[in-house]
């Protein structure tokens, strides 16, 4: 149970720091409205709350015996750069210090998200999700900054990043409310790579999701057999022990064909898990 929760609260780590760092990102980079800045500066600085919970968690498990490795991302990736710059020192968002700053943070974000969610990470390398979710990243960040750069200027219905974003996020989960369509004829074409880049994710997400799932099953299934195997041997084991102490007594003919019966039940067993592997 402990194990489960770790892994949920690990897994709520990875999800803010993706978040954090993609908007971050953006906001370097890319026009976005003033209120979806300020948004961007409150995730960061909940992702900044959550990345000390986690790093304490860690201080804690170092007490006890555990090592942890730390290196100079532990400081930089808790700090909120935008919210003590902006909201605490007045200072302008287009400042470059700041940009600067969240740049570094963004690596930073990078290295703190294999600290605290190692169990999300072996979880997602072993089940080869990785590369889904890899994929979906690149697509999405892509296609959204192209069709930006593309549509920008010339489609009335796109004139910020989040316009771009939110047409590439519909054509991905395939939803297409239509409130944004490409114009340009390289928009359009960006809009069919991201249609087909959509198939190909839910294809590797699918063939990853049910490999995992096999690989489960399976070793649940080896672990039943070994158990059973474990068990068979430890009653073929007291078997012999009782025949070995009967063999000294008389009149026990009755008793032996029971132990005849029980070792029978026992050899169509291992012939039953025998098949089973």
């Amino acid at each position: 149970m402990n194990r489960k929760l770790m892994m949920l609260m690990e897994l709520i780590f990875i999800i803010f720091i993706f978040l954090d760092g993609f908007l971050l990102f953006i906001s370097i980079f890319l026009p976005i409205r003033p209120m979806a800045f300020t948004i961007v500066i409150y995730i960061d600085l909940i992702t900044s709350i959550l990345l000390i919970f986690g790093y304490l968690i860690q201080m804690r498990r170092l007490k006890k015996g555990l090592y942890i490795k730390r290196n100079w991302n532990g400081l930089i990736s808790i700090m909120p750069f935008y919210f003590i710059g902006i909201i605490l020192l007045g200072m302008n968002e287009t400042s470059i210090i700041l940009k600067i700053l969240c740049l570094i943070k963004i690596f930073a974000l990078a290295f703190s998200a294999r600290q605290v969610g190692k169990s999300v990470n072996e979880f997602v390398e072993k089940s080869r999700l990785v590369y889904g979710f890899a994929f979906f990243v690149v697509v999405l960040i892509f296609c959204s900054v192209l069709f930006f750069l593309l549509e920008s200027g010339v489609n009335p219905e796109v004139t910020t990043y989040e316009d771009s974003l939110w047409y590439v996020i519909q054509t991905i989960t395939t939803v297409g409310y239509g409130d944004v369509v490409p114009i340009t004829q390289w928009g359009r074409l960006i809009g069919v790579i991201a249609m087909i880049s959509a198939i190909a994710i839910s294809s590797l997400l699918t063939a990853a999701t049910t490999s995992s799932l096999m690989d489960k099953l399976r070793e649940d299934r080896e672990k039943l057999a070994k158990k059973s195997g474990d068990y068979i041997k430890d009653l073929e084991t007291r078997i012999y022990d009782l025949e070995s102490k009967m063999a000294k007594e008389e009149n026990i003919e009755e008793v032996k064909s029971d132990l005849n019966n029980i070792k029978s039940e026992i050899r169509e067993l291992k012939d039953l898990l025998s098949k089973k592997e």
